[in-house]
């Protein structure tokens, strides 16, 4: 699948979509969600849009602010945000990540 189609769908994300993608990323081990968030955070910080200026972007700032980024649900909203700012930097890092973090990208792929 394109890389560009893959941004395209993702910025359309349905709700049963993003819940597929929440519930994929909740079985992630803790090991991989300590090593993914501070990468996955970096790509939502380097957004250069405004992309990130809703309740997904609040939700992120909160869960940095109160340092619970490295947690399943922050592991969750970071990945969502990473994959609005920049998808093709997401896969990437996910297919050379850990073997979970790998079966991750893949089935976010088969979602979309």
């Amino acid at each position: 699948m394109e890389i560009i189609n893959l941004q395209e769908k993702v910025l359309d994300l349905s709700d049963e979509q993003l819940k597929s993608i929440y519930l994929v990323a909740s079985k992630i081990s803790q090991d991989s969600i300590e090593e993914l968030t501070p990468i996955l955070l970096r790509v939502c910080l380097n957004c250069e849009t405004g992309v990130l200026k809703d309740e997904l972007g609040r939700v992120i700032f909160h869960l940095q602010k109160t340092e619970r980024l490295d947690t399943r649900i922050g592991l969750e909203k970071l990945l969502h945000g990473a994959l609005k700012v920049n998808a093709k930097e997401v896969f990437k890092l996910l297919e050379s990540g850990a073997p979970d973090a790998r079966d991750l990208s893949k089935k976010i792929k088969s979602i979309l």
